[in-house]
């Protein structure tokens, strides 16, 4: 057995190293002592108090021992890889003899030259080529294929990062994956603070701008309405000759003066002399859309936040850079503070978005600008791919092949070819386009979440799903990033074909045969790779989703492309078994789908798949409850009293409860019995410990309904502590970030029960916390986006206090204004387990540091102004801090309600309770009014009523 070891892991810094991996590798686990502790994972002794974590992995037949972690003095709570807090009784676990044959992992990959390892997600294998570039020191830029590991080669290299660390990338779902990844195992690293954001928030992390961010869409739309039948009818050309060649190069200002853009050489425009001085009119036409409908290009923005933009970062990677426009780029590196601390990664081959990037463009950047200057000696390429079968990559090689030919290459960077390592063999079939092929493929793939349908254009979809059930239909730009075990390509050639034509135009089966050369076109006035340049790289990528097999059907199968590519004859016949997926399969297909922002397909699902229907019931929100109050409250209709009254037991409204006994409704005096029967009439699903009542309802209606109160699922579970139901509903991928009538999402919920209930935060919360705790928070302070990772404190605190918000502040509010004190925070977090909320942040002079580090006012370089301190000690929440709620910036305040801030009702059934009660309510209102007072102030309203 061969010992491999985590490259976190110093060898010389483990007691008794060497001769524990002679024991290992001899396969003496009896010598090793060796103790199987969790799921493939062991612990060999070290010595008398010391232990050493591994896994076994088998690679071709060999068996290794993966060397994860150092446990020292049993602290196995602490790990890593097991169960978080987890408590092991060596004494009661047998040793091992020898290696069992049968346990082990299979590695699709192992380098073994190398004796470490790499470990996010899944442990990570280098070969030569990454390896090489691993041991490299920034600047760096790395240029890999689809499928190459470009990303977590470069995730890797991030972790030597030391100091304020920022991941950029165009795709928040890229962000929030690489994000997930680089945590994954409960990865710390005490040296950095890391920023994980798009670019959409990078910009916002400086100042949000107003209005929306323009999309294709949105330009799609209007150059629709308003060419009347001008001379250009493209507007994927015209889009990206505004933000690729108007807006988007220039470092020096927003965008090209007319005088400038018409002075543009043969090679910097896509449109030819002649035709600029109207392509200048529509831009200018553009600026005004922009202006009147509240919307903004952020290479506009871009250039702008140059004069405010700030040097705030020690390290930067920037991921899939191809995205990403010259001065989008710019602004990016301005924010280091040394400039050759960087990462760029991407592929030019996959760009479909419009930004007329280039390498050259790039490096051009570093040469012109004096800040970014750096060595010449900064590119490596990766081009074995480790996704696609080698089918697939060959025909994918072929289209690279074409595009050298007909065009020449774009730059050096960009001139070369994938090599498959693909361990699984796949097919590329060509198949007819006619009606028996199409109900063949429909019939065995429509119920397989395996499969997808990818067509050129949004125009194209109604064609493809008159033929095709599958609710995975995809445009080129919405597939990007995706993969799937087989793809159909279905008429995405036929439908562009004079296009695809002309791409073909002059390159021949020998072209295809020599060895890729690296040449410039000889025309400079050919504008054919510029216009075509969107049309071959959308056909790679459409071919590079396929991680198995491809189906491609073309309505006209004469075609110069396909002959090139070897597709010459179609088969009129289709041999392929059913291929059925579950449902809960399709379940978590939606939930994938909906985190990466393809909304249409998870909708899609969810009605013609999983049959989900709408609730027939009305929810108590908005409009609804303001009814509900009138007819309760002013109408004296009984109904809607017992309708309120569960309400406000739900929502903990005293105020609402409070006026109800003002209106004589006798079930109000006694909350207890009032919250049992809400329980047998409301929630008596959610007290079995299976969840499969809950589950029968989510099948009919979506892991996200709402209930009569306006509840998710997943927040009642959270409310009832149901940590089955939780677990399963966000299997099911069940909406974390909702929010209830209170403002407050299914964490914060289970965050306020636990300080409610002691068994609740001894027994329930650590399992209910690693499912619902969301991975960051965004939040709005001064204008800028602060993104509170779930490592910070801040991100701990400010989640239970807005949990604890309508509890805590209507008892401070009953004698004068005040505020959350560090005291209101021990009470909450006291039987809160230390896997969740370690002892050493559980000390009153660490939570006083944290509250008074984040005051408004305070001089303190990660101040995040949380806080505003309205006496000694005593905190609210900053008037004018904003979170995102459900995607939209809201200021907290209006989130959380102060309406509902009301003392507990006092039986007034003598003249001493009668006045106290008197006194605490008038007491209340003036605070509450006090507090709006400051609150108008502070935000700079006018009044203070809201």
């Amino acid at each position: 057995m061969q010992v491999l070891l985590y490259n976190e892991l110093n060898p010389k810094k483990i007691p008794g190293f060497t001769k524990l991996k002679n024991y290992l590798e001899a396969g003496d686990f009896k010598s090793a002592d060796v103790k199987k502790v969790g799921d493939n994972l062991f612990r060999a002794r070290l010595n008398r108090s010391d232990r050493l974590l591994f896994s076994i992995y088998r690679h071709q037949g060999q068996a290794y021992a993966l060397m994860l972690e150092l446990i020292k003095g049993h602290a196995y709570e602490d790990s890593r890889f097991l169960r978080h807090g987890a408590t092991v009784d060596e004494d009661k676990i047998p040793v091992l003899n020898a290696p069992d044959e049968n346990v082990g992992q299979d590695l699709v990959y192992l380098n073994t030259g190398h004796q470490s390892f790499n470990l996010l997600d899944k442990i990570i294998s280098f070969d030569d080529s990454q390896q090489s570039i691993y041991a490299l020191n920034p600047p760096l830029i790395v240029i890999g294929s689809a499928g190459s590991g470009k990303t977590a080669l470069t995730l890797e290299k991030m972790k030597q990062a030391v100091g304020d660390v920022l991941y950029v990338t165009q795709s928040a779902y890229l962000v929030k994956n690489s994000r997930d990844l680089y945590y994954s195992h409960h990865y710390r690293n005490d040296d950095q603070q890391v920023d994980f954001l798009s670019f959409q928030e990078f910009l916002e992390s400086i100042k949000v701008p107003e209005g929306k961010p323009v999309t294709f869409q949105h330009f799609q739309q209007w150059f629709g309405r308003h060419r009347q039948g001008g001379q250009f009818k493209d507007a994927h050309k015209l889009f990206e000759e505004f933000r690729g060649v108007i807006t988007g190069p220039a470092t020096d200002k927003s965008w090209l003066s007319r005088e400038d853009y018409l002075a543009l050489g043969v090679k910097e425009s896509i449109f030819l002399a002649e035709e600029r001085e109207a392509v200048y009119g529509i831009f200018e036409k553009y600026l005004e859309f922009l202006r009147e409908n509240r919307l903004y290009d952020s290479n506009v923005v871009s250039h702008d936040y140059l004069k405010i933009s700030e040097p705030r970062y020690d390290f930067v990677v920037v991921d899939e850079v191809q995205d990403l426009t010259n001065i989008q780029l710019y602004l990016i590196m301005k924010s280091l503070r040394q400039t050759q601390d960087f990462i760029l990664c991407g592929d030019s081959n996959q760009i479909v978005h419009p930004n007329f990037f280039s390498w050259s463009k790039v490096k051009t950047l570093f040469y012109k600008q004096e800040d970014l200057q750096g060595s010449e000696d900064l590119i490596r390429i990766l081009n074995t791919n480790y996704r696609n079968s080698p089918q697939v990559t060959d025909i994918a090689n072929r289209i690279l092949k074409i595009k050298n030919r007909r065009f020449g290459s774009i730059d050096k960077e960009s001139h070369y070819l994938v090599e498959s390592n693909g361990h699984t063999q796949g097919e590329v079939l060509f198949l007819q386009d006619n009606d028996k092929i199409k109900q063949e493929l429909d019939k065995k793939t429509k119920a397989s979440t395996l499969f997808a349908v990818i067509v050129m254009t949004a125009e194209q979809k109604p064609m493809a799903r008159e033929h095709f059930s599958t609710p995975l239909v995809f445009t080129i730009q919405e597939a990007k990033g995706l993969e799937y075990e087989n793809i159909i390509l279905y008429n995405f050639l036929s439908q562009e074909e004079s296009r695809y034509r002309e791409i073909s135009k002059g390159v021949s089966q020998a072209d295809l045969e020599l060895e890729l050369k690296y040449a410039r076109g000889k025309d400079k006035t050919d504008k054919s790779l510029e216009v075509y340049k969107f049309y071959i790289n959308a056909l790679y990528v459409a071919l590079t989703r396929a991680i198995k097999n491809l189906y491609w059907i073309e309505s006209n199968p004469k075609q110069p492309l396909l002959d090139l590519v070897g597709l010459r004859d179609a088969r009129d016949s289709l041999e392929l078994a059913n291929q059925n997926s579950s449902l809960d399969d399709w379940r978590q297909e939606a939930h994938k789908l909906e985190l990466q922002g393809k909304q249409e397909q998870a909708d899609r699902i969810r009605s013609e798949i999983l049959k989900q229907k709408t609730p027939n019931w009305q929810v108590i929100a908005g409009e609804n409850l303001e009814n509900l109050k009138q007819q309760a409250l002013v109408d004296n209709n009984k109904k809607a009293k017992m309708a309120l009254f569960e309400y406000a037991l739900v929502y903990e409204d005293r105020n609402l409860i409070n006026q109800l006994i003002k209106g004589d409704f006798r079930p109000a005096h006694n909350v207890e019995k009032g919250l049992q029967m809400l329980q047998q009439n409301h929630y008596m699903a959610y007290t079995f410990k299976k969840p499969d009542a809950v589950l029968k309802q989510v099948d009919l209606y979506g892991p996200n309904f709402r209930n009569v109160f306006n509840q998710t699922p997943l927040m009642v579970s959270a409310w009832t502590g149901n940590v089955e139901a939780v677990k399963a509903l966000c299997q099911l991928g069940a909406d974390t970030e909702k929010v209830d009538g209170n403002g407050l999402n299914a964490f914060q919920i289970a965050l306020g029960q636990s300080e409610r209930d002691d068994s609740y935060a001894k027994k329930k919360l650590v399992e209910i916390y690693e499912q619902l705790e969301p991975s960051s928070m965004s939040i709005q302070v001064d204008g800028r986006l602060i993104k509170l990772d779930q490592h910070l404190m801040e991100f701990f605190l400010l989640n239970l206090m807005i949990a604890l918000f309508y509890r805590v502040m209507t008892n401070k509010m009953q004698y004068r204004l005040d505020g959350f004190a560090t005291q209101d925070i021990l009470n909450a977090i006291q039987h809160i387990p230390s896997a969740i909320l370690p002892d050493r942040r559980k000390k009153r002079a660490y939570l006083s540091s944290i509250l008074s580090k984040n005051e408004i006012n305070r001089d303190d370089k990660y101040n995040r102004k949380l806080f505003y301190r309205v006496r000694t000690g005593h905190y609210i929440f900053n008037p004018n801090l904003a979170l995102k709620v459900e995607g939209e910036w809201v200021n907290i305040y209006d989130l959380l309600l102060l309406d509902r801030l009301a003392p507990v009702y006092i039986q007034e059934d003598d003249d001493w309770s009668i006045r106290i009660a008197e006194y605490r309510r008038n007491t209340v209102k003036k605070n509450k009014a006090e507090l709006r007072s400051l609150l108008a102030k502070m935000r700079g309203d006018v009044g203070g009523d809201r």
